[in-house]
């Protein structure tokens, strides 16, 4: 072979191995990512088992998403690649269910409920009917069947986020009564995923029924194709999930309150022993602090001092410790002592862990910014 022909083969296979779309390229990357942060997942010792499942849901995205954009001809070459596991879509939806369930303080995994990731394999029947019968399609009433029950998958995703939002609701309305500061463990996140990737299945099903009776016109190939939009979205909520699941703190496992102990108590006094522990203490300063703390601190039992906040004060826990805290700001923003200090520095030492929470509760029960506050009574 002569130099000239040598490096144009060498050119044509350079070409060859690096003409991708922006899009390909883009949801290549987020696959990359997305199996770098599943093995971190996997290893992180926070939220251990409930990271696990976190990790295969994201393992399951990356290999259901690999084969979209895989070039048809490479499929068609090595048939063989229909065996490998790739398409884990039906483990996607389970994955993140059992990720939520457990991150909430229900019930450990056990084996019944492995028949919930079951279904996988209806992933395969397409791809066996083609990997068996190679180029050849002698049932392809069975071939249809088989396509529509892989793409079914969206539907049990679809479940599955239901099942997760049912989940999360009844989670940060316990975390209210029990801690005081929520910002990092109430799964925010999470329900904004759940919003967003409910959006994309509804996408996806419709482009998938439009593409079927279209004749199946609609490829990866262009920039202005619809499912080329939506693969690109899901490359990016495959981003969001891998980040976020991994900066998610140690969630707050919400205890079962105590059996009621035989106090004598009446709601009036229980309130005055917390105002008086919780001020001479200055208990609220701890941002950690929580309804176990301070039933430690008083010596009540959880269930009665739940009770008498939500009853006598009509309040939570959150909005208890708060108040607090805010009452103290608002002392110490009117100081002119204190008009060297920067606001922030101030409410971190009042028991706030960040600026965006300290803003948002203090507009809460003063309606106005920190700032504004300040302005109005120096």
């Amino acid at each position: 072979m002569s130099a000239y022909t040598h490096c144009s083969v060498v050119s044509y296979y350079c070409k060859m191995q690096f003409e991708v779309s922006p899009i390909q390229f883009i949801t290549v990357c987020a696959v990359i990512n997305g199996f770098v942060f599943a093995f971190l997942l996997f290893e992180k010792k926070e939220n251990r088992q409930a990271n696990r499942f976190l990790s295969l849901m994201i393992l399951s995205m990356c290999l259901t998403l690999t084969p979209l954009v895989i070039d048809m001809t490479i499929w068609n070459t090595y048939q063989w690649l229909a065996w490998l596991p790739f398409s884990l879509s039906y483990w996607v939806g389970p994955s993140f269910y059992f990720y939520i369930k457990i991150l909430t303080g229900s019930p450990r995994f056990r084996k019944k409920d492995l028949w919930h990731f079951s279904p996988i394999i209806l992933n395969y029947l397409h791809s066996a009917y083609h990997a068996v019968l190679v180029n050849a399609d002698p049932w392809p009433y069975f071939h249809h069947i088989a396509e529509v029950l892989e793409s079914a998958a969206i539907l049990s995703i679809v479940i599955y986020l239901i099942l997760s939002f049912r989940l999360i609701k009844p989670y940060r309305r316990s975390l209210l009564d029990n801690v005081s500061n929520t910002e990092r463990i109430d799964l925010r996140w999470v329900g904004q995923i759940i919003y967003i990737i409910g959006g994309v299945c509804f996408l996806f099903a419709f482009f998938l029924i439009a593409g079927t009776l279209a004749g199946g016109r609609y490829t990866l190939e262009e920039w202005d194709d619809p499912r080329a939009f939506l693969l690109l979205i899901y490359a990016g909520i495959l981003y969001w999930i891998s980040i976020s699941g991994f900066k998610q703190a140690q969630i707050h496992k919400i205890p079962a309150h105590e059996i009621e102990r035989n106090e004598s108590k009446r709601p009036s006094e229980i309130v005055k022993k917390l105002d008086e522990t919780i001020r001479t203490q200055k208990l609220y300063r701890n941002p950690e602090l929580s309804l176990t703390d301070l039933s430690q601190a008083v010596d009540i039992s959880e269930r009665s001092i739940s009770d008498t906040i939500n009853q006598e004060l009509n309040k939570n826990f959150y909005q208890l410790i708060n108040e607090y805290r805010v009452e103290e700001i608002k002392m110490l923003l009117q100081d002119p002592s204190n008009d060297h200090l920067k606001i922030l520095s101030l409410a971190i030492d009042a028991g706030f862990n960040s600026k965006a929470s300290f803003n948002r509760v203090f507009k809460q029960f003063t309606a106005m910014t920190p700032k504004e506050f300040k302005s109005q009574n120096s």
